[in-house]
């Protein structure tokens, strides 16, 4: 009995074999501090200058990058003076960082960065971002000498002077580098940070160690926090700031009381009662001598995949009057109106093409565009003049057309969130240049579906893009047009 107990194999072999075996990297990591933070301090200056500009990775990659190095830097910030200034350095450039991420979730980012503030806020930026590679450069010579090493860290200093070269090629304008140069660029860059990990390594094998800095919040935490006060910040900046300042006022119910002969004349011609009475008074004075009245309106519906069931909470209404005169002369109206209930997030949108513009040979420009939004609440009427109306020159580029410099009447304007029946209306003239030319005017209206875009674009940003309908697109562009043949007023009665 005895004989066949201690016979028995305890696997006493195995035991000592595992024993002296490597342990695993997570425990080599929770006992070399020196690495776990080196690595996070590395990793997060790759993903800072990463650009992949599908899936957002260009903002999300850099935000991890960034939390990364505030990881690794607050265990070495005690380690010696140079990684104490950049921890101090980096405290302040978080700020920057955070302050650039929730500015990119209202509209105008793009301006503000042209103003004196934000080229002061840029031009600390890269300041700050040249200080953090000097710290490291310096700080892992400070290191490798208490270890017992040569001071030499020429990856550090290579770092430096690669990025100082990256942002003296942008100074100079330089937006885009062809493939000769952009491989060996990304050579030397790989080349910089395998020699700064082999910096790291070597210190590791030197014995070198460190005692992390204490701190209250563990990093996971942190990292969390972090993650999610940015989340939070970028909508609550989204749904704050999205819309454009307009100037809302009361209409006065008063003011048709001087035109009220001239709107029932129109009536009688046609002019939709609903549209004639958003019309603002001088609109309407303009139309005194009326000829006859031409209508076109229709609904749409706001959704790439649509059928015959599908809501149609737009109608967009066009009205042409034809005005008397020797020349023939016509004033175009193109009036568009939301159902109650619809949503509005951020801006709208719309472009012309008129046709002085599109068909300069046949029409010819009679006077500038002018119009107002409109809204109900509680009973009340309040409008208000377009953020922006007038001829504006744009780039557009697409895979048909190629790149192309396009000059169009354009409006920027916001709606109210608790805004009922929201419309408005543009009008314009036009006069005849030759005869025998067809009346053939658009409008092109964009209507914002998302809640947060990011970063934030106008629907007039949207629309110079030349971007279209699809799924995954944060605007929806309507096109809707007048379309006729103006026969003249004679005793002929020819077309």
């Amino acid at each position: 009995m005895e004989e066949n107990r201690f016979d028995q194999d305890f696997g006493l072999d195995r035991l000592l074999e595992e024993g002296l075996r490597a342990p695993p990297e997570d425990i080599v990591q929770a006992v070399a501090p020196w690495r776990r933070a080196m690595n996070r301090i590395l990793t997060g200056l790759v993903l800072q200058g990463l650009t992949l500009n599908f899936w957002n990775l260009n903002y999300l990659l850099p935000a991890v990058g960034h939390i990364l190095l505030l990881l690794g830097l607050r265990a070495l910030r005690r380690e010696n003076g140079f990684f104490r200034f950049w921890w101090y350095a980096f405290l302040f450039q978080t700020g920057e960082w955070a302050f650039r991420i929730f500015r990119l979730a209202a509209p105008g980012w793009r301006e503000f960065y042209q103003t004196p503030p934000g080229l002061v806020l840029s031009g600390a930026g890269l300041a700050l971002e040249l200080v953090q590679f000097l710290c490291l450069w310096q700080g892992l010579r400070a290191v490798r000498r208490q270890a017992g090493l040569a001071p030499g860290a020429g990856s550090g200093l290579a770092l430096l002077l690669f990025n100082a070269g990256v942002m003296l090629l942008a100074a100079t304008g330089l937006e885009e580098i062809g493939w000769v140069f952009f491989l060996p660029i990304l050579a030397i860059y790989i080349c910089i940070i395998r020699g700064l990990y082999k910096l790291s390594r070597e210190l590791d094998e030197a014995g070198y160690n460190i005692q992390p800095a204490p701190v209250r919040i563990p990093d996971g935490v942190l990292a969390l926090v972090l993650a999610g006060g940015l989340a939070a910040g970028i909508a609550a900046v989204s749904l704050s700031f999205s819309r454009l300042p307009m100037d809302w006022r009361p209409v006065d119910p008063a003011e048709h009381s001087q035109v009220l002969d001239t709107k029932a004349r129109l009536q009688r011609l046609g002019f939709p009662e609903a549209v004639l009475d958003d019309l603002l008074p001088e609109d309407i004075l303009a139309c005194d001598k009326a000829l006859r009245v031409v209508v076109e309106e229709s609904g749409h519906s706001v959704t790439v995949t649509w059928d015959e069931n599908t809501p149609k909470p737009l109608t967009i209404t066009h009205v042409a009057v034809e005005l008397a005169g020797e020349q023939e002369q016509w004033r175009v109206f193109h009036h568009f109106s939301w159902k109650t209930g619809s949503r509005f997030y951020g801006t709208e949108a719309f472009k012309l093409w008129t046709p002085y513009d599109y068909m300069a040979e046949g029409w010819s420009k009679a006077s500038d565009c002018a119009g107002r939004v409109l809204y109900d609440r509680d009973g009340s009427v309040f409008w208000s003049p377009y953020y922006s109306l007038g001829a504006e020159t744009y780039t557009t580029t697409s895979m048909f057309f190629g790149t192309q410099t396009t000059s169009d009447p354009l409006a920027s304007f916001s709606f109210p969130r608790n805004g009922e029946r929201c419309r408005g209306y543009v009008t314009y003239e036009t006069a005849e240049a030759q005869d025998g030319w067809v009346m053939n005017a658009w409008i092109n209206y964009v209507h914002c579906l998302n809640p947060v875009i990011y970063p934030a674009m106008t629907a007039r940003e949207w629309q110079m893009t030349g971007a279209w309908n699809g799924s995954g697109q944060p605007f929806f562009q309507v096109q809707d047009a007048i379309q006729f043949y103006p026969w003249t007023v004679d005793e002929e009665g020819v077309f």
